[in-house]
């Protein structure tokens, strides 16, 4: 007998809002201006994880690490030109889903590799009162995902069992530490294809966050 769903955990970047194509912009810009290229594969193998080891590209791209922090200081003046209207960065159905958790009584969870400003950044800039009852950022304390601490914290911290919480992610980091967690997974597309071996890890999948309701319906 499946246990029953009474947690969802969100990732953000590029599962609650369009910022990872932002990002991916931002960093490409930032490299062109002072003369680099970096393969685009490589970097989205580098999303969704806040503990990556450069040091593997160190020797071909020794100027990596300063390009990353130059883009992660120049984000927010990006996003704030391409997101100036609130709910404009927001993945279609993040409302609808909001409301339909806020009206079912689930707990909602935001598990980022993010920092926790950031998240609030973007959250109060959603244009509806996105009420999230726990906020956690793998930047403070937490083994980056794909280890399971991030997602295992969340449920210790709202009292559920992992195999209560359901996880929403994009990318591949994501979805093996929800597995790791021993915690339901739907993947929604973004930017990071998946392979045959990635899709071992996924329980679902959907074309976006409205259709999570149909999911849960059925659970």
């Amino acid at each position: 007998m499946t246990a029953m769903i009474n947690t969802v955990i969100f990732d953000m970047d590029g599962l609650m809002f369009d910022t990872e194509t932002l990002y991916i912009d931002v960093f490409e810009d930032v490299c062109k201006k002072l003369g680099h290229a970096f393969p685009r594969e490589y970097f989205l193998g580098m999303l969704g994880t806040s503990h990556f080891d450069y040091s593997i590209y160190h020797k071909d791209y020794p100027w990596l690490e300063d390009m990353l922090k130059i883009a992660d200081d120049e984000f927010v003046s990006y996003y704030e030109k391409r997101f100036a209207i609130p709910g404009s960065a927001n993945k279609y159905g993040l409302k609808e889903l909001h409301d339909y958790l806020k009206s079912n009584n689930y707990n909602i969870c935001i598990a980022s590799s993010s920092s926790v400003p950031h998240i609030k950044r973007l959250v109060n800039n959603c244009g509806f009162d996105f009420q999230a009852d726990l906020m956690l950022s793998s930047q403070d304390e937490y083994a980056s995902k794909p280890a399971p601490d991030l997602f295992l914290a969340c449920a210790k911290k709202m009292g559920v069992k992992p195999e209560n919480c359901i996880v929403l992610e994009d990318s591949k980091n994501g979805i093996r530490a929800a597995y790791n967690a021993n915690m339901r997974r739907v993947w929604i597309p973004d930017q990071v294809p998946f392979n045959e071996e990635d899709m071992k890890y996924v329980d679902l999948q959907c074309k976006n966050l409205k259709e999570v309701i149909d999911i849960l319906e059925a659970m």
